[in-house]
């Protein structure tokens, strides 16, 4: 039987970043003085409702934001901040489920020497076929190394290929690419948000990604 090629997005649908989001969040204020911080709760549900953390902390000087900015970029990837990622409790069972396919991991992060470092230090790295990934600020969607990788591989993306992820670049990637698309509502968007651009699944749980992959079959 045909191996059926998986796109796995990981922030937010493997592994949870709120508490390296939020802590980053809070030291920016410190560092520049700014206001008291929102509770981790309400600044989660901001950033499920798809503002951003420069537009949370809005309403303050354009050079103070620029700051801001340039201050997120630089550190939200750096080791001192993943070490704050987790995986989701049936992440791993997860992957062990699809093991019989062909995994890959498609992330937008912009240090890769580093993305393999958490991904190793996860347990993850060997999990996959290949790990795919792009710079969020020189990329709309995840269409550039999927199209790279599976020229390079002479792979062919059919009707049963699917992308799993939570966000909006998620379900553009998997519209573009021909992609069944699987968004799951438990991570960065909330589910109206993930439902307006129609993804063929809107999943609750990660428990009901296995379920909807055999509906496919």
């Amino acid at each position: 039987m045909k191996k059926r090629l998986i796109f796995l997005d990981l922030d937010e649908t493997l592994i949870n970043t709120s508490e390296r989001h939020y802590k980053l969040y809070c030291n920016i204020i410190d560092e520049l003085n700014l206001q008291i911080p929102l509770g981790k709760d309400e600044f989660w549900k901001l950033k499920r409702n798809g503002i951003s953390t420069v537009e949370i902390l809005g309403g303050i000087d354009p050079k103070i934001l620029l700051k801001c900015s340039e201050i997120w970029i630089e550190n939200i990837e750096s080791r001192n901040y993943l070490i704050h990622d987790k995986l989701f409790k049936d992440s791993l069972g997860l992957l062990s489920k699809l093991s019989s396919e062909k995994l890959f991991l498609i992330t937008m992060r912009n240090n890769r020497e580093n993305l393999i470092w958490e991904l190793k230090k996860l347990g993850l790295y060997n999990k996959f076929n290949a790990v795919l990934s792009c710079s969020p600020l020189n990329n709309n969607d995840k269409t550039v190394p999927i199209l790279e990788y599976i020229e390079e591989k002479d792979l062919c993306i059919d009707k049963n290929s699917i992308i799993v992820g939570d966000s909006e670049k998620d379900i553009i990637t998997g519209k573009k690419l021909n992609l069944t698309t699987l968004a799951v509502v438990y991570g960065i968007r909330r589910k109206e948000i993930l439902l307006s651009l129609k993804p063929d699944y809107c999943l609750d749980d990660m428990n009901d990604i296995i379920d909807a992959i055999k509906n496919l079959d």
